[in-house]
């Protein structure tokens, strides 16, 4: 006598799943009431990075988004309509992806490369090159593949593997500028001041106050937010790999599978 399979367990991409939910909707509510605390700031974003120029477009989406973007995150940790937030996810996630894309490749692809030198990842000009003018590319290939719905998992996939090491290098960037602006602050104050004044110069700058141009299409923005962006970006396209966001696709994987696994 056969016995039906066991339903009461989860799946290890089930679990996968629903610890990166619950991690992305905290990581939405935090982006949203921070750009309610700082509208001004937000604002500013708005009108020109997104170059959105009219006052009255700009103020609605100013005042109407970051509202969305904790509205989305208790949709995420409540549960509720799990398969429709997936595929807003990956809507948003591929619309991101494209705008970045493009907006390192047509406006100004120099500077882009300026950007990309800055790092020291390579030092063959013609890999140096090969990134700067490929990359920004393949971010739209990947942003309209997951727009479109065809092989879902492998562009999210990819978007991993570029969105892991770029926020490494990111990160090390910013601990290096914190770290000179430190050691500035110290020579100064241990030259000129008291020990005292020392370290109240030492410790005066925080490491979240640290911003520049990360080369990700945003302009300057602050390390810490840039970081809890990369990591809302990251654990999409994770949410993604798991398979989630199959409705509304017009080939989900290349290879036909006999048997798909319930979401």
């Amino acid at each position: 006598m056969n016995t039906p399979p066991s339903t009461g367990k989860r799946r290890p991409w089930d679990i996968v799943a629903l610890l990166a939910r619950w991690l992305l909707g905290g990581l939405f509510i935090c982006l949203g009431l921070s750009k309610v605390l700082h509208a001004a700031e937000f604002l500013k974003v708005v009108r020109q990075q997104l170059m959105v120029t009219d006052p009255a477009l700009s103020g609605l989406i100013a005042t109407t988004a970051p509202w969305l973007e904790v509205l989305y995150g208790l949709l995420l940790l409540t549960g509720i309509a799990r398969e429709a937030a997936a595929v807003l996810a990956r809507w948003w996630l591929g619309c991101v992806f494209i705008y970045m894309g493009l907006h390192k490749a047509v406006p100004h692809p120099e500077y882009f490369l300026k950007l990309v030198r800055q790092y020291d990842m390579v030092t063959s000009p013609f890999l140096l090159n090969s990134i700067g003018a490929a990359l920004p590319w393949f971010e739209v290939y990947c942003g309209v593949l997951l727009l479109a719905g065809v092989a879902v998992r492998g562009a999210a996939l990819m978007l991993v593997a570029m969105l892991v090491p770029f926020t490494l290098i990111v990160l090390k960037k910013a601990l290096a500028i914190w770290a000179a602006v430190k050691l500035v602050h110290l020579l100064f104050s241990l030259v000129v001041l008291k020990k005292a004044m020392a370290v109240a110069a030492v410790s005066g700058m925080p490491f979240c106050a640290v911003k520049f141009d990360c080369g990700c299409g945003a302009g300057e923005v602050f390390i810490c937010h840039k970081v809890v962006e990369n990591s809302v970006l990251l654990l999409l396209a994770v949410w993604l790999l798991t398979g989630r966001g199959r409705q509304l696709c017009l080939r989900f994987s290349l290879f036909r599978k006999k048997a798909q696994g319930s979401d």
